[in-house]
């Protein structure tokens, strides 16, 4: 009966992070100050987890009032996990690439994962709060996304610093919590520790393309071409284009982010995945709460043979991926690159004859 009434409010605690996830993206006027309250609760969390909660802190004969607190403890770390998780979700998975050329959505079904994990209580209690490795892997990854955000978006910095912040800063919090101080100070702590930020900073450097700047979130885009209209913002949107219309060829970018923009950005055409041009897009004063950027493919570097798949692909400053918009350029007959016929195989000396041959 026990377990079935767990089961219960698992299902009612997933029902309110849903609430939570449709709040985080109607409520952003406020999240500033959701998530300061957020990383108060991260603190509190690494206090608990440290000192009340998980196998190093139970005693073989607990008394019932010690026994109590834990559990209600471990109850109300619950509750921030679900917080935490179910507010950085929409977030991250509004500022991802949903596309097979981009791989930084990858972050959004994780911080789902362990929001929903994060409900079961069952599961929670007696497997994650268990294994404090597991339990801090998911109140580093927390604590990573919540300092990612936090970053440009209370202090206003660039959000390359402030993936980088994050990155410095998660690993030390990990080591603290799953070990004792003494032991993250010793020789070899201090070491590991340093190594597994080095490798934290690297990993986010070298692969900050694949990380997306929640919660700058890019929800329109589109490429025209051809003379501009009267009050345009964003450019009529074509998927195809014949190569001799390829006249004033322009990309646009709607971009919203919560208390402003915090950095520059730029436009990368590529053709055939390859960069063809990088480009600073003006910025353009439209009605609404976004702010269009706009470039227009320079025609001295146009190639020779424009036909195949392009993008137009929006970068911060600091090299993290906003989104992009693909397009094809067909053929002169207006045939895609897919369906158009193979050129003729070249002449071979087989086809020569002997007449024409030099001795």
């Amino acid at each position: 009966m026990l377990r079935k009434a767990w089961w219960l409010h698992s299902t009612f605690a997933l029902s309110f992070g849903v609430g939570v996830m449709l709040f985080a993206r109607a409520g952003l006027a406020h999240a500033d100050k959701v998530l300061i309250a957020l990383f108060a609760s991260w603190l509190l969390m690494f206090i608990a987890m440290r000192f009340i909660v998980g196998p190093a802190n139970r005693r073989d004969n607990e008394a019932f009032f010690r026994k109590g607190i834990r559990v209600a403890t471990n109850y109300v770390i619950k509750q921030f996990y679900q917080q935490m998780f179910f507010f950085l979700t929409p977030l991250y998975a509004s500022s991802a690439t949903w596309s097979l050329q981009s791989w930084n959505w990858w972050l959004a079904p994780i911080l789902l994962v362990c929001a929903v994990l994060s409900t079961m209580d069952l599961v929670f209690d007696n497997f994650v709060m268990e294994r404090r490795l597991l339990a801090s892997a998911m109140y580093g990854l927390a604590m990573f996304g919540v300092l990612n955000v936090m970053l440009p978006l209370v202090l206003g910095v660039d959000h390359l610093t402030g993936l980088i912040v994050a990155a410095a800063a998660t690993p030390a919090s990990v080591a603290l919590l799953s070990f004792s101080v003494r032991q993250v100070l010793s020789p070899q702590g201090a070491i590991l520790t340093l190594a597994m930020t080095g490798v934290m900073l690297g990993a986010v450097w070298y692969g900050r393309s694949f990380i997306p700047p929640a919660p700058l979130a890019m929800p329109e885009t589109a490429v025209g071409h051809g003379s501009e209209g009267s009050y345009e913002c964003l450019p009529s949107s074509k998927h195809q284009i014949r190569p001799q219309q390829l006249d004033r060829l322009r990309c646009g970018s709607l971009i919203r982010e919560p208390g402003g923009l915090k950095e520059p950005l730029v436009h990368v055409w590529t053709l055939h995945r390859r960069e063809v041009a990088r480009i600073t897009p003006d910025q353009l004063r439209c009605d609404g709460d976004g702010i269009v950027f706009r470039s227009y493919f320079p025609q001295d570097k146009m190639p020779k043979d424009p036909t195949g798949i392009w993008s137009c692909e929006t970068f911060t400053v600091g090299g993290q991926l906003v989104g992009l918009r693909k397009f094809e350029v067909l053929t002169a007959e207006g045939r895609s690159i897919e369906d158009a016929p193979p050129p003729p195989p070249a002449p071979t000396d087989a086809g020569v004859t002997d007449g024409s041959r030099r001795d």
